[in-house]
């Protein structure tokens, strides 16, 4: 899926855009391997007005692939028709969803072509964190700029526990499958679909960190995840400051002197680069994860809101409450 969006998807903009396809098979591979297929169609768009203007940027009639509206139902045409319309009104992404006849639920994402990268694969990424799989998925394209991703989403039959999602759980082996990570037990698909509608603003301004494995693998949430690279960052800037040491010395030596001038700078380097390097403070932070989570505890401990506190459902909120013995 990193192909599809750094190929197609990153790129597409209204001259020339593509629309995805993606179906998961509901029968298994074999007897003794437990996995799905998932096919991929990628296609070129062809647009009915390439280039609409006016009143016609917002007229789904007009800014459509033609497949898709061969395709589409009226319903999802008139949702498509609000989220556009939101999308165009404001410049961060409309996340929107809707029960299925079938128990699941349909989320859909709407944004601005290139205001986002590497989005498509990252949200496979989170559901996955919350054990939850799509049966369906598609990304249309808009020659208005608008990009529309609906997933069709349910929670896995057959979810396990994961460490650290509550009391007595148990580690699934590492190489297992993340769709079949577990969630909270207690977390309904109502739950969380609604966490992951929150966290997926999150990641749109954020889609891919060097902490992305990790969450991959659900070694740290979404917010923990993002936690660990704002602090990478600001350690960086935090820990490569020169000092007051090094401007009382820049005061005292004579800037009109050619060897002053040289050992000052060879001594600004060496603070600079040779101290804590961006490589150095981001693999303590990778080996040494569970420090991330103790850390993002104690920041979620002071700073935690929530308008609905039967409604966290996050692996971080169990955590919280059985680490800090915290009402979320």
């Amino acid at each position: 899926m990193c192909r599809i969006d750094a190929e197609y998807l990153d790129i597409s903009v209204p001259e020339k855009a593509y629309r995805v396809e993606s179906y998961r098979s509901r029968g298994k591979v074999s007897k003794s391997l437990d996995a799905s297929l998932r096919t991929y169609f990628v296609n070129t768009c062809d647009f009915v007005n390439p280039a609409p203007e006016g009143d016609a940027a917002a007229d789904i009639a007009q800014v459509s692939d033609r497949t898709f509206l061969a395709k589409a139902t009226p319903h999802v045409l008139d949702l498509y028709s609000g989220v556009i319309a939101k999308v165009l009104a404001r410049t961060g992404p409309v996340i929107v969803s809707d029960e299925l006849p079938s128990g699941g639920y349909r989320l859909v994402i709407g944004y601005r072509q290139r205001s986002t990268q590497g989005f498509y694969a990252a949200m496979s990424d989170l559901y996955h964190y919350y054990s939850m799989y799509s049966s369906r998925k598609y990304v249309e394209q808009f020659s208005n700029g608008v990009t529309i991703i609906s997933l069709y989403l349910d929670l896995a039959k057959h979810a396990k526990k994961l460490a650290g999602s509550g009391s007595g759980s148990s580690a699934t082996s590492s190489n297992a499958s993340p769709v079949l990570s577990a969630t909270a037990p207690q977390a309904t698909i109502e739950e969380c679909v609604a966490q992951i509608k929150k966290e997926a603003s999150l990641l749109f301004c954020i889609p891919n960190t060097p902490f992305q494995t990790l969450f991959k693998t659900g070694e740290l949430s979404v917010q923990e995840a993002v936690y660990a690279f704002a602090g990478w960052i600001f350690a960086q800037h935090f820990l490569n400051r020169l000092g007051s040491e090094y401007a009382t010395l820049a005061e005292i030596l004579d800037p009109t002197d050619a060897t002053d001038i040289e050992v000052l700078a060879k001594l600004k380097k060496r603070l600079r680069q040779e101290t804590f390097t961006r490589e150095l403070v981001l693999d303590i932070l990778l080996r040494h994860h569970e420090l991330v989570k103790d850390l993002y505890a104690h920041f979620a401990h002071v700073h935690y809101v929530s308008s609905d506190a039967g409604s966290a459902v996050t692996k971080v909120a169990d955590r919280l409450k059985a680490d800090l013995h915290v009402s979320l």
